[in-house]
């Protein structure tokens, strides 16, 4: 028998390396794994498996593969996808466009009218939920969303979505979602090994439970194709494992137009999201010759991906290395300097804004709220803006954005809620499960959180889901996960009778958490019976008290109550609105300016 020493020596000095060598070119990875019926997910992690869809769209556009899609969004440069006629069943929180402002897409539109897409309604936070219970080898997974909903009736209907009495106590129904497992998932990672092993950067958004459940295996593209040696020294950031994958394919700025964000790792840097490329791609979007020619000149008629990147130039991808700079805000919102008019009078979406922050900021304090989960848009700069009146009173409260961010501090000149400059100011990064799951509809939650509306109704409930002319709108994103679980959501509408009306078309988001509602005339406060009253008003110069209520009156589609006493709220200060202006001069959602 042979000395301990020298077993030692022979056997296990040495780390053992894997000989199993997954690398692939894209094209040809797609080619042997993807096959048309599959169940696809493409993840969204703060970058996205852009190449990797790309080349989807290269190999079968024309052929009808039927794909059902499944990711907690379907936009950006998903929308290729759909438009093209690869998608048979879309499975997501949010169908439309997020940037510069989120809204609906001509494309998904089109996708439905061409090609007969189904849409299934589903949450941020259920999307995650189903993938992680698929990965875990669960039949279904509990879950805190969905009552009181149209989504729900529409899952339940599908068989995905059931109550149950819970069996351990007694009280309200349990909601059971079905598990979901993908047959193959797309996943763009900064570094991976040749056999797969794959290094990922928070936030992680929707996670990668669907490629960890994916019943075939992941495609990775990869910035960087790494030794072992390397994915151990940062094992700690590795979420994927070598045995899940089927192919690594490096594609550096494989995320393109999309980001990707990193931190202390010395071998990369992080490179923003290419905001000139999303405008023009949503721009395109205005009619369909014009989409067509756009993914033309994209997508088909560029052959691989390396082709992809040399029509960008290296001159292009540069400023996205200077843009995701934490302090490049600094110069850009200098260069609007000339443009940028501080002293207009305010409009009435920025006395909304800021209205809104006072109101949130008094509720906070009042109930010693610790955290703030942020909307999109102008209930993203409502929060910002009572954030910083809390720190006026020495406030330590904490900003959440669904996507995985918290405790992150607003930047101005960027209004896009994962903009790249908050990225490095977080206290914490994680993923959807446990922004919302956890720290804004878990059971310790200290939470208040803010939304926009479309459409809500006297109850609270808010539809985001269809539009008065029965076409699909954009989905609940977040939102029903935060009605159903929050402790407290204030909510942001322009007062008209299209938005204030007397029933909505679809239940999207439920009222339940809803404590009040603030327009761009007044404030309306919930009664003991569960009904929006109006309880203020804001000054406004030479306008009596009976006429502002008349005229909001007026433009409410229910028949409008009134608290017994309706306070009047003081005028915006002008410094206010100037800093409400720093974090949005491009205006994307302060609108026109009055001169």
């Amino acid at each position: 028998m042979s000395d301990w020493r020298t077993l030692v020596e022979q056997r296990l000095n040495q780390v053992y390396n894997p000989h199993i060598d997954t690398r692939l070119p894209l094209d040809e990875a797609i080619r042997l794994h993807v096959k048309p019926g599959m169940k696809i997910n493409p993840v969204s992690l703060a970058a996205r498996a852009t190449a990797a869809t790309y080349e989807l769209c290269r190999q079968f556009a024309g052929k009808q593969p039927e794909f059902e899609f499944i990711s907690s969004s379907l936009s950006g440069n998903y929308l290729q996808l759909a438009y093209l006629g690869l998608i048979k069943k879309a499975i997501v929180a949010f169908a439309g466009e997020g940037y510069p402002t989120p809204g609906p897409s001509k494309a998904v539109g089109w996708a439905q009218e061409d090609h007969g897409m189904e849409i299934e309604n589903w949450t941020m936070l259920t999307i995650s939920q189903r993938l992680m219970a698929g990965a875990m080898g669960l039949p279904f997974f509990p879950t805190l969303s969905l009552k009181n909903s149209s989504i729900a009736e529409e899952a339940r209907s599908n068989g995905h979505y059931t109550e149950i009495a819970d069996p351990f106590n007694q009280g309200e129904p349990q909601g059971l979602i079905s598990a979901y497992n993908p047959d193959i998932a797309f996943v763009h990672v900064w570094a991976a090994d040749k056999s797969g092993n794959a290094v990922c950067f928070p936030p992680y958004q929707e996670n990668v439970y669907g490629a960890l459940g994916a019943r075939k295996g992941v495609i990775i593209t990869a910035q960087k194709i790494v030794d072992t040696d390397f994915i151990r020294r940062h094992s700690h950031l590795v979420r994927i494992p070598a045995e899940r994958v089927l192919s690594v394919s490096e594609a550096p700025y494989g995320s393109h137009p999309y980001g990707n964000f990193c931190q202390q790792v010395a071998e990369f840097s992080p490179y923003a999201n290419d905001y000139q490329f999303m405008k023009e791609h949503r721009l395109a979007q205005g009619k369909r010759e014009d989409y067509q020619q756009w993914i033309e000149e994209w997508v088909l008629n560029v052959p691989d991906h390396a082709a992809y990147m040399k029509k960008l130039g290296e001159t292009r991808v540069a400023t996205l290395y200077e843009k995701a700079e934490p302090l490049s805000w600094q110069a850009e919102l200098e260069s609007y300097s000339a443009t940028f008019d501080q002293e207009a009078p305010p409009t009435s979406v920025e006395k909304m804004i800021v209205q809104a922050a006072r109101v949130m900021t008094g509720i906070a304090t009042e109930k010693g709220y610790q955290t703030i989960l942020c909307g999109a848009g102008q209930a993203a700069m409502m929060c910002w803006l009572a954030v910083q009146f809390m720190r006026d009173q020495n406030s330590d409260v904490s900003l959440m954005a669904e996507t995985g961010m918290i405790g992150f501090d607003p930047r101005p000149s960027d209004p896009f809620l994962i903009n790249y400059r908050n990225l490095p100011t977080c206290t914490l990064l994680t993923d959807v499960t446990e922004t919302l799951g956890i720290h804004t509809c878990g059971s310790q939650n200290t939470c208040i959180a803010a939304l926009g509306a479309g459409q809500l109704d006297k109850f609270g409930n808010v539809n985001s889901t269809i539009g008065d002319d029965e076409n699909f709108l954009v989905g609940s994103g977040g939102a029903n996960d935060i009605t159903n679980a929050a402790k407290e959501v204030i909510v942001l509408a322009a007062q008209r009778k299209q938005t204030f009306a007397e029933s909505v078309n679809y239940v999207t988001s439920p009222g339940t958490a809803v404590s009040t509602v603030i327009s761009t005339r007044g404030v309306f406060k919930k009664n003991p019976q569960g009904e929006l009253v109006l309880s203020a008003i804001f000054e406004e110069a030479g306008v009596s008290l009976e006429d502002s209520i008349a005229s909001i009156r007026d433009n409410c589609g229910w028949k409008m109550k009134t608290a017994d006493e309706v306070e009047v709220i003081p005028a915006v200060t002008r410094d206010d609105v100037a800093l409400l202006r720093l974090f949005d001069p491009e205006r994307f959602f302060l609108g026109k300016q009055k001169h």
